[in-house]
C-alpha cells in the first residue's frame, strides 16, 4: 500500500519536533552523566533546528518567528562549550603520537583541562533549564507554521536552499585561507539540515537520494579537514597564551607535524570544490 504525501508542514513540524525531542534527551543525559557525546548531539539539534527556522524566516518578507523563540536552546548551546570538540582533539593527538611515535602528554593535559573548565560552566547553566519551555516553543511552531499556504511553502522553501547552495558555489574561488573555508563549511551544514529534512519527508522527490548522499559524504570531509585545522589553529593559540616552555616545545613540535597533514587536507577540499559542480545541485 502506498504511502500518502505529507504535506510540508506536517515535515517540517515533525522534523522540529524531532530535534526538540532529541535536545530534551540528551541534556537530560548530559545533565546527569556529563556525558560528552550527548552534548555533542543536543547541540546538533540546536543546530538543526536553528537552520530550518532561519530557512523559513527568509522564505518570507519578514520573518516568521520570534527573535527569543530558540533563545533557550542557544543559551545551552553556548554553555555545552567545545567539550565534544575538545576530545576529538585528544584523539587526533594521540593518532600523532601513534604514527610518529612521539608523545605530547601536556598538550593534551592542556584539552583535559579545557574540559575540567568547560563542565563547572555548563553545569551552572544547566541546572536552571526550565524544560517546561521545550512545550512552550513546540506550541508556537504549530501555531506559527499551521496558517500557512502550503503550495508558497513548498515552492519557496526548495528555492531558498537552491539559491543558498547557488551563492556557496560562487565564493569557491575565494577559499584560499582556512578561515574562509571555515565559513564555507558553516554555510554548508546549515544547507546540509534543511536538505536532510526534505529528503526524509514523503512529500517530494525533489531532494534525492544522490543529492542527499552526495551532501552528507562532503560533510563528513569538510569535517574531517576542520578537526585537523583546529589542531593546527590550536599550537598558535598555544604559543600566544601560555608561558610554559614544555608546552610550548610540545606545540612547536606538534605544529611541525600537523601542518603537512592540515595543508593535504586543506589542498583535497580545494580541489574538489572548485571542480565538482555536483556539490552544489539541488
Amino acid at each position: 500500500m502506498q504511502t500518502e504525501p505529507e504535506s510540508i508542514k506536517t515535515v517540517l513540524t515533525d522534523y522540529l519536533f524531532k530535534y526538540l525531542e532529541e535536545f530534551k534527551v540528551n541534556l537530560e543525559n548530559a545533565i546527569s552523566d556529563y556525558d560528552p557525546e550527548a552534548i555533542h548531539q543536543y547541540r546538533v539539534s540546536v543546530k538543526r533546528i536553528r537552520s530550518v527556522i532561519r530557512a523559513l524566516d527568509r522564505v518570507f518578507e519578514e520573518p516568521l518567528f520570534p527573535k527569543d523563540l530558540i533563545l533557550p536552546l542557544r543559551e545551552m548551546f553556548k554553555a555545552g562549550g567545545t567539550i565534544r570538540d575538545d576530545q576529538v582533539q585528544i584523539g587526533l593527538v594521540e593518532n600523532v603520537e601513534k604514527e610518529f611515535g612521539q608523545s605530547f602528554p601536556l598538550i593534551k593535559k592542556y584539552y583535559q583541562k579545557r574540559i575540567d573548565d568547560q563542565r563547572n560552566a555548563f553545569f551552572k547553566v544547566s541546572v536552571d533549564f526550565d524544560f517546561d519551555l521545550l512545550n512552550d516553543i513546540s506550541g508556537q511552531i504549530e501555531d506559527i507554521i499551521a496558517p500557512l499556504d502550503e503550495e508558497y511553502l513548498e515552492m519557496n522553501l526548495y528555492n531558498r536552499l537552491r539559491k543558498a547552495m547557488e551563492k556557496l558555489k560562487r565564493r569557491r574561488y575565494d577559499l584560499d585561507q582556512p578561515e574562509a573555508l571555515h565559513s564555507f563549511r558553516t554555510r554548508f551544514k546549515e544547507n546540509g539540515y534543511v536538505a536532510e529534512m526534505l529528503y526524509q519527508s514523503r512529500y517530494s522527490l525533489k531532494i534525492s537520494k544522490a543529492v542527499y548522499s552526495r551532501m552528507k559524504k562532503f560533510g563528513l570531509e569538510l569535517g574531517n579537514w576542520h578537526d585537523h585545522y583546529q589542531l593546527w589553529s590550536k599550537t598558535a593559540v598555544i604559543f600566544n597564551e601560555s608561558r610554559n616552555m614544555d608546552l610550548l616545545a610540545e606545540a612547536f613540535e606538534m605544529r611541525k607535524l600537523i601542518t603537512p597533514i592540515h595543508d593535504k587536507l586543506f589542498q583535497e577540499i580545494l580541489h574538489l570544490i572548485k571542480r565538482d559542480d555536483s556539490l552544489f545541485t539541488i
